[in-house]
């Protein structure tokens, strides 16, 4: 009996849990209208810039002679090119497509590009990049401002472990 029910239950939520998913068209169109592609291409582009603000932030105040430096511009090109390789739109796009379709209903998407075809929604759009660049400034000032507490909390923990090796 308890089977029999089960399977009554499970056949009425079923189609009503996958009878407003989210086309791949509408989704696709959701990410083109917003400019998603382009504002993820500019963060990527960003990444770079907080990357060599943070390294510098870091080596500030050491003597770093040329090859070292050469070496520590290397990781950095290395780091950023494999972000962009495994962060590339390609890559992300079936992956935001999944997560839209797992957490929106198509009636959910209709809404927001209805919203995002306004003048409200085409001017938030159009002011993306410009609030994402601000943000991306005050990160990298935040970042700058840990550093010195990060570099601290580094240099316990390595004198720590100095310690009990040398025990």
């Amino acid at each position: 009996m308890k089977k029999l029910l089960l399977s009554i239950v499970f056949a009425l939520i079923s189609p009503v849990a996958f009878a407003d998913q989210p086309s791949d068209d509408s989704i696709r169109e959701l990410m083109e209208i917003t400019d998603s592609r382009q504002l993820m291409e500019g963060a990527m582009a960003q990444a770079d810039q907080m990357m060599r603000a943070a390294m510098e932030q870091t080596i500030q105040g050491h003597d770093i002679s040329s090859a070292d430096r050469k070496v520590l511009d290397d990781m950095r090109e290395k780091m950023v090119a494999l972000l962009q390789e495994e962060l590339s739109w390609a890559s992300m796009e079936p992956m935001f497509i999944q997560i839209y379709q797992q957490s929106l209903s198509q009636s959910e998407v209709d809404a927001m590009l209805e919203f995002y075809r306004s003048e409200a929604g085409e001017a938030l759009v159009a002011k993306m990049p410009v609030i994402m660049q601000n943000t991306m400034v005050l990160m990298q000032q935040r970042m700058a401002n840990m550093a010195p507490r990060m570099q601290q909390i580094q240099e316990e923990a390595r004198a720590k472990l100095q310690g009990k090796s040398a025990q």
